[in-house]
This record gives C-alpha cells, structure tokens and sequence, in this order.
C-alpha cells in the first residue's frame, strides 16, 4: 500500500475509491484541497462538486467503464472551485460484480485560468483592433465620430455611448451619440478625479470614462446598458478606458482640424471670412439663386476713408482697433443668411440675402451718415475717418461669378469715395 500511495502522489494530486453508491471509501491528497480525511470518508462524492460544474459530472463518480482526461469541477473547503483532470476505472469482485470506482485527478485549475485569461486578452485585442480600425477608417470630423460609436457599442455589447468635449473653461459640447438616451445627462457628470463615474441614470446603468490627449482631459466617453448588458466585469472597464484613450486623440485631432479650418478660412484680426472663403460662398449662393430663380441679395463692398492717417499718428495698434469697431459693427448687422469678410487692408465685404438696394443702404445708414462713429480715430478735421461704401444687386445676365459681382461693387465703391473727397475739397 506505501509504494502504491508513492506512486500515486507521483502521478497525480489526488486520488479516490468509491463504492457503489458513490460514497467516498478512500481518498488521498485531501488536504491539499483544505480536508481532512474524516471529512471525506463515508461523504456522497457528488457533493464535492462545484455548482459550476455541468450535472451530467457526477455519473463519473460510479462509472462503469474506464474514463480517461476528464474534467471535473471539484469544491475546495473555502468554496473556490479546483479543476481537475481526472481518469477513472471500474473494479469488481470475483464474480464480476460492480464494486465501485478508483480516480487519480491532476490539478490544473492555474492552467485554465491562464486558458480563460489567455483568451480574454485574445478577445480583448480583437475588440480593439476592430475599433482601432473603424477609428483610422473614420473622417476626422464630428460626422466621423457617428460609425466609431457604433462600432464601440456592438463591439461593446452595451445599448449606447455618447462622447462629450471639454471646450474653454470646461464647457461640455456633446459631439455624437450612438443608441438611445432617453435624458441629456452630460451635465449632470463629474467624475472627479478618479477618471471615471459609475452612476445610475433613469433605468440605465452608467460609465463616464475621462478622454485624454497628453495627460490632459479633453472629454468624456459615456457609456450605458439596461438588462444583461448592464453587467460589467474588469474586463469590459479595461476596453472602456481603451476606448476612451483613443477618443481622445480623436477629439485632438478634431480640434487641431477645425482650428486649421478657422485659419485657412477666417481674418485672424476681426475673426471675419477673409476673401477666399467670401467669394466661395458668394459663388455658391450666385449659382443656387441662378437655378431657383429666388429673391436676390445685395453685396456691399466697404472700405475706409483716411485710414493712414490713423496708423501714421495712432500706431497700428490703433488701426486694429479701427478694423475691430467696424467688423463688430458689421458682425451686429448680419442676419441669417448674411455673411461679412475682411478682404485685407481696411477693405471688408459684405452680403446682404434676399434684400434690395434701398433697404440695404437704410442698415447701413448709421455707418454711412454718422460723422462720429471713428471720432476717436480721426486726427484731421478736414479729413475724417469713415468709410464708403459701394451698393450693387446681383445681375443674373451680367454676374458669372463672385468676382464680376465684386468688381462692379468695387468699382462703385471707389466712385463715391471720389465724390466725398471732391466734396470735403471744395468747402
């Protein structure tokens, strides 16, 4: 029995003998499963399964047949579960008859959890290459950010996120939204400084994971489920901060686009269109009005009279504010439709949608007329700061383009600064 009880601790880490009614015998290496022997013997042997083992396991115990490389769930006595791989045969007194069952079982319950976490990582790279790619796929826009959170929730198995920008003094823009969210919750977030909140929302459970760029957040991924997918173990916090990091490079390189774009299209002085980004739009508003045969507009063409004179006696820091007062101006008298630029210099253009030349000019009137609106910029009595201004609708048989409609403003423009000057020279 000794050199049987030798060869048994050397081939497994446990062995047992049941008898007939599956009643444990014999049983060795108990106590590195936290039993003591007087525990065991006489014990039902199904009752040393784990309630996550299949119920089909316990014909094991009282096989008749030789079983070999199974597994069975066993109860460690603090309640953990112990796999082993177990090999049974049956044994039978002379006569043949059943007597019971001998197992030797191999402990391999760090190999399956090295199985279960080897392909949770799996499982975890693959769901993040999925969303990398849709990330790399998407256009660098807040349009683009629609397919990545729908790639994120199906990949996610949860009902929908939202992603939320920090703009200046961490004000929240909520930039897209995939799934249903029944109520805006963005401002009712505050994840402090934890860099995540999970909160209770109506009938959803919810996760605001903080976006970073360069170690400062930039936004929040919300994440949110009801139900089933509401449940959320380590590994699904491990993808939504994943998730959430990629996001925020996302949100920088939207924001470094869209500052690209106010700088490519906009006067960095007035924060007006400069001339390019004017004559695209009042292309295509030549053309649209062109087609629908709709009510035209009137595009006023505006430039100042003596504005050297400030520069050369003021400074040019006087001078921008010169152009500020009169972009502010224009910027206050815009409607909808209305778009104003900065052409350069002290030149600025304006389209006036859907409006005639008479009531064009009555808008203008406190601007044209009112000999102290640049008082504080005028240095010569005999030549006071202001502006002229040229008036002129839009001509479908004449204007082909935005610079035919430029032109001729221009042109009257430079007419009725002549005529000022001709004035002021003759009193």
């Amino acid at each position: 029995m000794s050199r049987y009880k030798d060869f048994t601790n050397l081939a497994a880490d446990i062995a047992w003998e049941t008898n007939n009614d599956g009643n444990i015998t014999y049983i060795l290496g108990n106590e590195r499963f936290g039993y003591k022997n007087s525990q065991l013997v006489g014990l039902k042997a199904t009752k040393l399964l784990h309630k996550s083992t299949p119920a089909s396991s316990k014909r094991y115990f009282t096989s008749k047949t030789p079983q070999t490389d199974l597994e069975l769930v066993l109860k460690h006595a603090s309640g953990d579960p112990v796999t082993l791989q177990v090999s049974t045969i049956p044994f039978f007194d002379k006569q043949g008859n059943w007597e019971g069952t001998r197992a030797i079982g191999k402990d391999v319950t760090l190999d399956r959890y090295r199985d279960i976490e080897l392909a949770a990582a799996q499982n975890r790279e693959r769901v993040m290459s999925f969303i990398t790619q849709s990330v790399r796929e998407a256009e660098v826009s807040r349009k683009g950010l629609d397919p990545v959170l729908k790639a994120i929730t199906l990949s996610l198995a949860i009902d929908g996120c939202q992603i939320i920008r920090l703009n200046a003094n961490t004000q929240r823009e909520v930039m897209s939204t995939f799934g249903a969210m029944p109520v805006p919750i963005s401002k009712k977030i505050d994840v402090g400084i934890n860099n995540r909140l999970i909160f209770d929302h109506r009938n959803l459970r919810c996760i605001a994971q903080v976006t970073k760029y360069q170690r400062e957040a930039n936004g929040l991924l919300v994440f949110w489920g009801k139900g089933a997918s509401s449940y959320w173990n380590d590994d699904d916090l491990f993808l939504f901060e994943q998730c959430a990091d990629l996001i925020g490079i996302e949100l920088e390189h939207i924001a470094t686009r869209e500052l690209l774009e106010v700088l490519s299209t906009t006067d960095q002085l007035t924060g007006l269109l400069n001339r390019g980004t004017f004559e695209k739009y009042l292309t295509e508003k030549i053309f649209a009005q062109v087609k629908t045969r709709a009510p035209t507009g009137v595009l006023v063409f505006i430039d100042f009279d003596n504005f050297k004179l400030i520069n050369d006696s003021q400074g040019h820091k006087a001078g921008d504010k010169a152009l500020v007062k009169l972009a502010n101006f224009l910027i206050n008298l815009a409607r909808p439709g209305d778009f104003v630029a900065r052409f350069g210099g002290d030149e600025f253009a304006m389209w006036l949608n859907n409006l005639e030349k008479p009531a064009a000019r009555a808008l203008f009137k406190p601007l044209l007329f009112n000999t102290n609106f640049f008082k504080e910029f005028s240095v010569d009595r005999r030549k006071p700061v202001g502006i002229s201004a040229g008036f002129v609708s839009l001509d479908r048989s004449y204007d082909k383009t935005a610079s035919d409609l430029i032109e001729r403003a221009d042109i009257l423009m430079y007419r009725r600064k002549k005529d000022k000057k001709r004035r002021q020279a003759s009193k």
